[in-house]
This record gives C-alpha cells, structure tokens and sequence, in this order.
C-alpha cells in the first residue's frame, strides 16, 4: 500500500541576493507502508529540502505530497501543514536541541508531548513521572542509551546527543520517521548501534524515509534508495543497483602530502589534565595526563569512539578551552608560547590556530561574506593590535581581553552564553574586533571557494540559504581563510557525501601541501582519514593509548577498541 506520494514536487528558494535558486523539480517518488527509503545525492541535491517538505515544515511552490490521509499543496491551509507534522518525525543533521536535564527527563517530556500536547515534566513520584520513565527507559535501550539514563544531556558526547534526539522522535510515535544524516559524528561502533536500533524501529512497521551520504548505511537499512542530483530523481531502485552508479562519479584521491623530515613540531601538549563536573552529577569526564605534539606539514588524527575526548583535546589545543595541569605549546618562529596563560603573547600566537567546531552551526541569518569579515578580523594582527589599546581605553585588562578573543571563536550559541556569564553582550566583541571590507574579503577568499567546490556567489547568501553540505564545507572556508600554520578539524568529512568528502579530503591535502600547515583532526570516517593522514593518536575514556603512522593506529584502534 502506497504511504507516502510525491507528485510533481517542485521549490524555488527566492534568495536574498535575487537569484531563484530550483531545489526540487518536479520530483515523483512513493514509498509503501512500512517501507525503509534511502535519498541519495551529493551535498544540495535537495534531500533535507524534500526532507523538511515531508514534515510539512516547508512549504512548496508545485506539486503535491501525501501521508497516509494527510495531503498538502502549495494552496493548504497552515492547520493541514499542521496534520502532517502529528504524522512525523524529523531527525536533523548535526542539530541539539536538547533540555538541560538528565537523559530520562528529555524523552519523559517527548512522551508527554504525544499525549497531552505539552512538553513539560509531570511532578517527580507522581503516577505520571512512573509510567512515562518506564516506556521511557524502553525507548533508550531501543537505541543504545539506557545507561546513560541518568546522565545529564550536556555531558554527552556529538554522537550519544544524536542518538538522544532520534530517541525524542520515536517518543512522538510517528508513522513516519524523517532522518537527515541521523549517524552524522558517530563513530563504526556507535553508527552500528544506530543501524540496529532503526532496524528494530522499522520492525515496528514505521515507515523511515532516510537522506544519507554513507553508502554503508542505504546498504545496511533501505529496501529502495531514490539518487536526487540538482532537485531531480536521476536513478531508483535496489542499493546496491544506486550506489554503484553513484560512486562512479568519485574522484581519484590525490596522494598524501610528503611527510616532513626533521621538521620540529609546532605544536605541543604536555601533562594536560581537564575534568569536567556538572551538578549533581559530579566528575563526568577525565582527560588523563595527554602528551602529544603535531609537526608542520604533517596530518595526524585522533581515533576514538565517541565520547572519548578527542573534542576535548582540539579545544584545548586551540586555547578555547583551559586545563586543570599542563601546559599547550606553540611556536611562532623560534619561540615557544604556553597558550594557557592568557595575554597578548597568547594573543598573537593564537592567530595562527584555525578551528572547525564539531557543533559549528553558522548564524542563521548572517550572510557569509560577512562571517568571513569577522573571522579574518578576529585574526588579524593588525585588529588585534587595535583592540588591544581600545580595551585600555574602556578600562578592560589585556587578560580579559584574550579571555574575550577566545570566546568570539566558538559556536555562536556557547559565544553568547560565555559573554552573558563575564556581564558582557555580542556588542563587545564587535566593538572590539570589527570586521573588514567586503572587497578585502572577496580577495582573500576566491581560491579557497574554488578549492572546495563552493560558487562564489555563495558569499551573498545567507546561511540559511544553504544546503547541509554546503554549511560544512563554508566553515571549513572559515577555518582555513586567515591561512594558518596549525589547522583544527573536528569532524570535517563528518556531514558530506563520498564525493564532496574526496573533493574535501583532496582540498585538505592542497591545503597542507601548499601552504606547509600543521593538521590535528577528529573523524569517523576512517577511509578518508586513512588517505588524508600520517599520523594516529587513539584516544579512550580520556586516556591516550597509542601513536603511530596512521595504518598502524586504525588497526591498533579498530582490534582494541571497535573489537572489529
């Protein structure tokens, strides 16, 4: 029995820049009650716009889609775009919407959503609070998380949150499960027990409609993959039939950057400790005495499972985070810098440290040009430089003011609430730090965009104008505009396809071939790591188990770890 029927499907997105972009064309698709359908396609081919149409969170300019009774046109009142959101559930790419409470208590108010329509927790020992922990509980074991019940939300790690969320989505008894990217960060093990919970879902007799960009996961899951490429259904049919049409398209890797010799390294951690405590849950995680050093021109990956520390480590490495003990090295010519202690050395050594955050989401109404204004502005020596007398002049310590300059480069989120913590707004950082001439920025930013396969009137949208891979590989941009010596990546591959993974991977080793940068990333994605990399660090429960050439640290990490 058709379940879902997509007719003529057609959306225009009218930019603020004044081009109509076309993300879906006349698409035709159906899926069968009970039915696993995989969307295929390379980042902006259109499967989280078709996604978001599904949930009726977008509305459409032709064509028509029905759910089970439920249909929509572009003519349909809000309340029947209404009906098609109590028919679904959505799980969004590299999104946390999360309560600040345990685990149990995030899916507790999903449940009492389904039945009352209000998310908010009964009283505690109340009937209610019992019934509803215990169909609770159920749903965390459904996807490997009933023993992290009692942890709060905020000390999971970027997998255990993905999971938690699709957890949300099943408590909202769908009859429809949308997922976009839903193993996005996830290490093999952990993407494991998503497959075997989503297979245990769909045995349910739910239908899941699935975008994906890892062949692996259509392969596992979907009776059918549908291949979207520029809003059009191109192929459909068996995975294995798609996939393989697919992935003719993939590029040849280019070879691994030469690895230095007798290069010194530039950057150093010594006996670095961090614990972090929330109450009333106490010490949730200990990063234990890490040694580890990077050299310019060389990559090295940390390899874990998720939760580890390997998140921890980049941040502290990039002075975005401080440690309990030790001290984080950098070198800037011939000295060396404990980017620990704040101040103006820090400062401008800092500078040399680019960083793309695991949970980067880029401000939804900025445009991008102007995100690259500002990040060349928080780098650039000579902003530095005059931010360092206007702090004198409006009585602000030069410690404060590095304080300030680290916490302009994290998520915007964690930006915000930082601020709010020290009695400061956004306003400061602008102040301080301003952002440079659009001209200066085009200039600075062509070769970059064109390295990553990104148009150049991508400058003039606004971030919500772009597609999910698009996103990732902007803040790549980002991350790599002020050309720095020591480059961060956290989950670079994480959200991208196989084929703009290669053109990423293949951009990286441009990157540190051309410009002799130092890389430390983190990523699941073990086959472009292998190409990209020399080095391996594996990392468990905090702890720092081996370092090798990166052949011998996958398989050192995938026996002793994965077990696999």
């Amino acid at each position: 029995m058709i379940f879902v029927e997509i007719r003529d499907l057609t959306k225009i997105y009218r930019t603020s820049y004044g081009i109509d972009i076309k993300a879906l064309n006349g698409v035709n698709v159906t899926v069968e009650k009970g039915e696993f359908l995989g969307l295929l396609g390379e980042s902006g081919s259109g499967k989280t716009t078709l996604i978001r149409i599904l949930r009726g969170a977008e509305r459409f300019d032709h064509g028509f889609v029905r759910v089970g009774d439920v249909k929509v046109t572009p003519d349909s009142p809000p309340d029947e775009y209404s009906k098609l959101m109590r028919k679904t559930a959505i799980h969004l790419q590299r999104s946390f919407g999360l309560w600040s409470e345990t685990v149990l208590e995030n899916v507790i108010r999903a449940l009492r959503w389904t039945y009352t329509g209000i998310e908010t927790l009964p009283p505690p020992g109340s009937g209610e609070y019992e019934k509803l922990a215990e169909e609770a509980l159920q749903i965390l074991e459904l996807v490997g998380l009933r023993e992290r019940a009692s942890l709060w939300a905020i000390a999971l790690s970027g997998g255990e949150k993905q999971r938690l969320i699709l957890a949300r989505q099943i408590a909202k008894k769908p009859e429809v499960l949308l997922l976009d990217e839903p193993v996005t960060m996830t290490c093999p093990r952990t993407r494991q027990e998503v497959v075997r919970a989503l297979r245990r879902i769909n045995d349910l007799g739910i239908t899941i409609i699935m975008a994906s960009h890892m062949p692996e996961m259509h392969r596992k899951l979907c009776d059918r993959v549908v291949w979207l490429d520029k809003g059009v259904v191109v192929k459909e049919g068996k995975p294995n039939y798609v996939l393989t049409k697919f992935l003719s398209k993939l590029e040849r890797p280019l070879p691994r950057p030469l690895k230095p010799k007798h290069v010194m390294p530039v950057l150093r951690a010594r006996n670095v400790t961090k614990k972090y405590k929330i109450v009333p849950l106490g010490e949730v995680f200990t990063l234990k005495e890490a040694n580890l050093e990077s050299r310019r021109g060389e990559v090295t990956a940390l390899l874990g499972p998720s939760g580890s520390g390997k998140t921890v480590i980049l941040r502290l490495m990039a002075g975005l985070e401080l440690p309990d003990s030790g001290e984080i090295l950098v070198k800037s010519g011939r000295r060396w810098t404990d980017i620990t202690k704040l101040g103006e050395e820090s400062m401008r050594v800092r500078q040399e440290i680019g960083i793309l955050h695991q949970e980067f989401a880029l401000p939804y109404w900025a445009k991008v040009i102007d995100l690259f204004a500002a990040r060349l502005g928080l780098k650039s020596w000579d902003v530095i430089q005059r931010a360092i007398e206007r702090a004198k002049e409006l009585g602000i310590d030069v410690k404060v003011l590095d304080a300030l300059h680290r916490i302009a480069e994290l998520p915007e989120e964690e930006t915000r609430a930082k601020l709010e913590e020290l009695g400061f707004t956004m306003d400061i950082i602008k102040e301080l730090f301003p952002v440079l001439p659009a001209e200066f920025v085009k200039s600075q930013v062509k070769d970059l965009l064109k390295a990553l396969r990104l148009p150049e009137d991508v400058l003039y949208r606004r971030s919500y104008e772009l597609s999910g891979g698009e996103q990732v590989r902007v803040a790549l941009a980002l991350a790599l505009v002020s050309k720095p010596s020591i480059l961060l990546l956290d989950e670079p591959f994480g959200d991208l396809d196989p084929i703009t993974s290669r053109s990423a991977a293949n951009a990286v080793k441009n990157v540190v071939s051309s410009l002799n940068v130092s890389v430390l990333l983190v990523d699941h994605q073990l086959r472009f790591v292998e190409e990209s990399c020399h080095k391996g660090i594996v990392i468990d429960n905090g702890a720092i188990l081996y370092k090798g050439p990166i052949k011998a640290s996958l398989r050192f990490y995938k026996k002793n770890v994965l077990k696999v």
